[in-house]
């Protein structure tokens, strides 16, 4: 094989497996800060997952929360809720800018029949004033209820931080908020679940993804 046709190849294969890295190097997408629980409704059987999309500006304020999946009476809910969360802007080359978080919201029954969960949530729309047009967060293509532990009568939100990587698969979680059982519960039940890669440039790049699982209690009885 010519020699000049393989160097040049090699420095293309290098140029852009750089600027991959490079890309995912100079930009860290919004997150979580500050979470506080999410209420489980006495008052309704519903069960399954809501989806947010959050505005944030460069200060980290929320500037905007939009409806990705929508499961009534839950959303409601959800997004009251994230009224007292705080969040991190993003940092585009070293700067604190504006930009998205999508957060996954499992309203987790004590004993769920079927295990799968919606997927295939629209992209997010961004907003013109709150998020960077060249960042795309994560989807959620598959996912699964968390098997509620033995031995316990806990309840609750748990929040994890999901890390997945440029292929869509979760490489790893860690607990933000909560502990015991249904921590372990919802951090063993993540390592299934698919994503489409968020993309940056039109790159799919690695990215952190919160997900909160809002847990009844055994006595509230939801299926």
């Amino acid at each position: 094989m010519n020699v000049k046709r393989v160097a040049l190849a090699a420095a293309l294969f290098l140029t852009a497996g750089l600027w991959a890295q490079d890309a995912a190097d100079n930009y860290r997408g919004a997150g979580v800060s500050k979470a506080d629980d999410i209420p489980f409704p006495a008052d309704s059987a519903v069960t399954g997952l809501v989806t947010l999309g959050v505005s944030v500006t460069n200060t980290g304020a929320v500037q905007n929360v939009a409806v990705v999946r929508d499961l009534p009476p839950l959303t409601a809910v959800a997004q009251d809720a994230l009224k007292t969360w705080q969040f991190a802007p993003a940092v585009k080359n070293g700067r604190m800018v504006a930009g998205n978080v999508r957060l996954e919201i499992v309203f987790n029954p004590y004993n769920p029949g079927d295990t799968g969960l919606p997927g295939g949530a629209e992209p997010m729309a961004t907003d013109a004033d709150g998020g960077d047009a060249e960042f795309q967060p994560a989807q959620l293509e598959t996912a699964a209820f968390a098997t509620y532990p033995e031995n316990t009568v806990a309840s609750g939100t748990i929040v994890l931080q999901l890390n997945v990587n440029a292929s869509g698969g979760v490489t790893g979680a860690r607990v933000f908020k909560g502990a015991g059982p249904l921590a372990g519960a919802a951090t063993r039940t993540v390592k299934s679940w698919k994503f489409t890669p968020a993309t940056y440039k039109g790159t799919a790049v690695a990215s952190t993804v919160p997900v909160a699982f809002v847990f009844a209690s055994p006595a509230q009885g939801t299926q």
